[in-house]
Order: structure tokens, then C-alpha cells, then sequence
């Protein structure tokens, strides 16, 4: 069996032989269910979803349909972005509408397909580590702030792995291999825990992805959005000044300790041309004395 991020087969667990042919299929019923107008340009395929502009009750939107792949996927974050829907003071794109239905034949796959308003800025990156610099004017800054400030706010009892204090124990002393300082303390909220380059917007903010929020170190999505930005310095002095409020607090320290910990797992297996590996080494050093 090969299941790769390149590969057009996947098992679901059946075999599927054209995945993008699969996943059009998906996104052109849950365009029909929906009575909206698919637009023949814009289309977006992605590891989780299939994406496309389309025409839903006399507006411009954002169709997103994504099979619920169990055997690889938390349901908490396929019903991430509906359950993101209340949370105000967001720069995040709208829920219109959503609707689960089920694919035919056995197994039967459920999908949810989701009406968004439609965001016409850019990602700032292709990539989720920012290699080149985008065009981030001031309030670009203050709107990411602003966010991140109203998510903390918002309650939440939402988890995902390797998100609470053990765990966090366990991944830096494997990381590390030496105690974390006592000005290193963890305080708990809610926090994007993907918040990456790939997902949000330039030269407005908005945060294009909202299924991975939950309970976590307060600090962990400034974090990780400075850390990812170490290979473009400018930037991620822009970020952390901007973000300084929170990661320069005990528990932001710690958080940054966390997300470079992830990263560098992360980047065990992933294309490393800009040495951000050991840029976050040198890093995490500064923490750790």
C-alpha cells in the first residue's frame, strides 16, 4: 500500500485511483446539494479539501467540500470552521452555510460541504515557513494581533494531541534533553494551533483555516507564526514586536519552546533549504540558559 502527499492513490479504505478526480466529484454534488454555481477557475485541491469560488444566493463565495477520512483525521477539526463560526473579533472568513451528507456505495464517506465568504488576498507564503517576504503593511500587524487577542478570549473545551501540560513535558525533554528554565511556565487558552504562513492572507490579515483551534500553552500560535518566519528576519522581528505582549510572558517563552519543538519534529521529514532547523536550534539556546 502507498499513501504519499504526491501519490493520485489513496485507500479510504477503499482504493481510490484519481483522488482530484474524486475529490471534483465531491465539491460538484456538494455544489448541486447546495444550489451553488461552481466558477470554472480557482479551484483548490489539498491534502483534506477540495475548494472552489462559486455563486450561492446572489453572491461571490468560497465552497469548500471535505470528506471525513477517519482513519486520518480528527473530527474536531472537520467541524473546526462551523464551530469557529461564533467566535467574534476574528479577521476569519464567515460561515454562510454548511450541510453534511453522505457518500453512496460501502463504505459511506461523510462530507461537509461549507459556503465562506469569499477572501481575495493572497496567503502571504505557498509554504507554511515563510521563505520571501510579503507585503505586510501596518495594520496588517495590528488586525493579527487583534485576533489572536479575541481567540484567547473565547472559552473553549476543544483538545487535539500532544496540546496539554504531560504531553508538552514529554516532547521537550525528547527535544531538549535538559530542564526548561523557571521563567518557562505554562498558562492555559485558546489558541490557533496552525497558524502558519500558508494560512493566512496578505496584504489584508485574515486567517483562511479555522479548524484547528483548541485548549492550549498560551502564546503557541504567535509562537509559531514567529518561529516559522526565523528565515526572513525582518519579518520576524515585525512579528515579534508586534506580538511581544504575549511572548515575552512565562507562558509565551514556554510556548515558543513547544511550537519549535513541533517544527523541528516536523521538519525530520520535510524539505529543510533555508536551515530553519538550525536557526530554531540556535533559538531555543537564548530560551534555554
Amino acid at each position: 500500500m502507498r499513501i504519499t502527499r504526491t501519490s493520485r492513490y489513496r485507500w479510504l479504505p477503499v482504493r481510490i485511483d484519481d483522488f482530484e478526480k474524486w475529490q471534483s466529484g465531491l465539491l460538484e454534488e456538494s455544489a448541486r446539494r447546495l444550489g451553488a454555481l461552481l466558477d470554472p477557475d480557482g479551484r483548490v485541491h489539498r491534502w483534506g479539501f477540495v475548494g472552489s469560488p462559486v455563486m450561492f444566493r446572489g453572491q461571490r463565495a468560497w465552497l469548500r467540500a471535505s470528506p471525513f477520512l477517519e482513519h486520518e483525521m480528527s473530527g474536531k477539526a472537520w467541524r473546526g470552521t462551523a464551530e469557529a463560526a461564533a467566535i467574534p473579533g476574528v479577521s476569519k472568513p464567515a460561515l454562510l452555510h454548511r450541510i453534511e451528507w453522505h457518500t453512496d456505495g460501502s463504505p459511506s464517506i461523510p462530507v461537509s460541504a461549507e459556503v465562506l465568504t469569499l477572501v481575495t488576498d493572497p496567503p502571504a507564503s505557498q509554504e507554511r515557513f515563510l521563505r520571501t517576504a510579503p507585503d505586510l503593511p501596518t495594520d496588517w500587524f495590528s488586525d493579527l494581533r487583534t485576533s489572536l487577542t479575541a481567540l484567547r478570549a473565547y472559552p473553549t473545551d476543544r483538545q487535539f494531541p500532544v496540546h496539554d501540560a504531560e504531553e508538552y513535558g514529554y516532547l521537550l525533554s525528547a527535544t531538549y534533553r535538559r530542564p526548561v528554565p523557571a521563567d518557562c511556565v505554562p498558562a492555559f487558552g485558546t489558541e490557533h494551533i496552525d497558524l502558519n504562513w500558508q494560512n493566512i492572507t496578505a496584504p489584508r490579515f485574515c486567517i483562511l483555516d479555522m479548524e484547528h483551534w483548541c485548549s492550549a500553552v498560551t502564546g503557541y500560535g504567535a509562537a509559531y507564526l514567529y518561529l516559522a518566519a526565523l528565515e526572513v528576519p525582518a519579518v520576524a522581528d515585525q512579528v515579534h514586536e508586534a506580538l511581544a505582549d504575549v511572548l515575552n510572558t512565562p507562558s509565551g517563552r514556554y510556548a515558543q519552546l513547544v511550537a519549535a519543538a513541533l517544527v523541528l519534529r516536523n521538519l525530520t521529514r520535510l524539505p529543510d533549504p533555508g536551515r530553519l532547523a538550525a536557526r530554531l536550534h540556535a533559538y531555543t539556546d537564548t530560551l534555554l540558559v
